[in-house]
């Protein structure tokens, strides 16, 4: 069977991949699942799980167009503390945060271009005493 799986263009050095893993972990808890070079090169390839979602993050020259990209990552939270802890470690270094609502759809929403250029819409929603059933 087909499996969907993401890759996030990032930096033109190991370090700067390095660093995204990184910061994802602390943000998601990305979970590494494998980090290699091809054989013919020195660029550090990394596959990474965020909430059960295959992600590499491999070499790109050019920062992403974040927020202004065809492509965003979402994440929906129903714990504000998970929310805010992912929402806090994304926007050090951020290239434009805001941070929003209440809207029909979210109690809050972080909008976010991170520091790679990679945008992130994370939504928080109270849970409802229905939910609790």
């Amino acid at each position: 069977m087909p499996q969907f799986t993401m890759a996030f263009g990032i930096g033109p050095a190991n370090k700067d991949r390095l660093e995204a893993f990184e910061m994802y972990h602390q943000a998601f808890g990305a979970e590494k699942l494998s980090e290699g070079t091809p054989p013919d090169g020195g660029d550090i390839h990394i596959m990474m799980s965020i909430y059960g979602v295959e992600i590499l993050i491999g070499p790109r020259d050019e920062p992403g167009t974040g927020l202004d990209s065809a492509l965003i990552c979402e994440a929906r939270y129903d714990d504000e503390a998970e929310f805010r802890g992912a929402y806090d470690v994304l926007v050090r270094e951020a290239k434009t945060h805001s941070l929003e609502g209440p809207f029909p759809w979210a109690t809050l929403l972080a909008l976010v271009t991170d520091k790679y250029g990679i945008g992130w819409a994370l939504y928080y929603n109270e849970k409802m005493e229905h939910d609790a059933l």
